[in-house]
């Protein structure tokens, strides 16, 4: 079997194309994947406002529960 230039260029061609087609096909992979991951983000996040009127309700408890405390204490 005669080695010719034509065959030693398809090999050298094959030995970079095959690694950098699979090393496309990871990264493919991998973007596809964040950009799901990103999109759960998106989903689940809270807004600043929903943040807000729940931390108020919290404060609000808060309060109640320092009243209801005060109450008991000038009882005793």
């Amino acid at each position: 079997m005669e080695v010719s230039i034509p065959m030693i260029w398809d090999i050298v061609l094959v030995l970079i194309i095959a690694p950098l087609a699979w090393w496309f096909n990871q990264v493919h992979n991998e973007v596809k994947r964040l950009n799901i991951l990103l999109n759960m983000t998106r989903e689940n996040y809270m807004k600043r406002e929903d943040h807000q009127s729940e931390l108020n309700r919290v404060v609000d408890h808060l309060l109640r529960l320092e009243g209801k405390i005060d109450k008991l204490a000038e009882k005793h």
